[in-house]
């Protein structure tokens, strides 16, 4: 069969094994892109051992390795983060912090301050930590001490959430980190144009 394009003709016996070639190239590149966004998630959980239990149940957020370590406080991820390289492209950062100081401001300002340098296109959220056990054993999430230490992160411009890890002690998983992992990925969804419900 011959066809003819602006006085060109061409055999499609001869053209269609690079067409073929062509669109095989596209196919992969778009289940390329497909498993890329997948697996480099824009939105990150950060901070201490609490995040990695709020990951594991979140579709959309991922757990930012280089800013996550099981009993950190401030102070630590404050360095962390200022010895890592930035992104521009994160939209949501959400942080779990302030078990491991005792509800006491290890320099919340710093910490804030450099998270926007390093993330300056990022929404920056606060995920409320656990109580009654450990170092915070007499605390609630009544406490003044509790919501003043949150507080803190508001002054700063950060999102706070209602919710929090809850009593006890938290290294199980507990129901909490489904709640908040459903939050988080309801968060991201609004960011994203859609509207969530659950």
């Amino acid at each position: 069969m011959i066809i003819k394009f602006y006085s060109h003709s061409y055999n499609l016996n001869y053209v269609k094994y690079p067409l073929f070639i062509t669109m095989k190239k596209i196919i992969v590149f778009t289940i390329f892109l497909l498993i890329s966004n997948a697996l480099f998630s824009q939105n990150y959980i950060v901070g201490d051992s609490q995040s990695f239990y709020i990951a594991k149940h979140s579709q959309k957020a991922k757990i930012l390795k280089p800013l996550a370590k099981v009993g950190i406080g401030v102070a630590e991820l404050n360095k962390f983060v200022q010895n890592f390289s930035g992104d521009e492209t994160a939209k949501n950062i959400f942080i779990s912090i302030g078990v491991n100081d005792g509800y006491f401001d290890k320099g919340i300002k710093s910490l804030i301050q450099n998270f926007k340098s390093k993330f300056p296109n990022a929404n920056l959220f606060v995920i409320r930590g656990s109580y009654g056990w450990g170092n915070v054993q007499g605390a609630t999430n009544n406490s003044k001490q509790f919501l003043n230490y949150y507080n803190l992160f508001k002054k700063e411009g950060v999102f706070v959430f209602g919710s929090d890890i809850g009593n006890g002690d938290p290294h199980t998983d507990k129901y909490e980190y489904w709640k908040l992992a459903v939050n988080i990925d309801c968060i991201i969804y609004d960011t994203e144009g859609y509207k969530c419900v659950f």
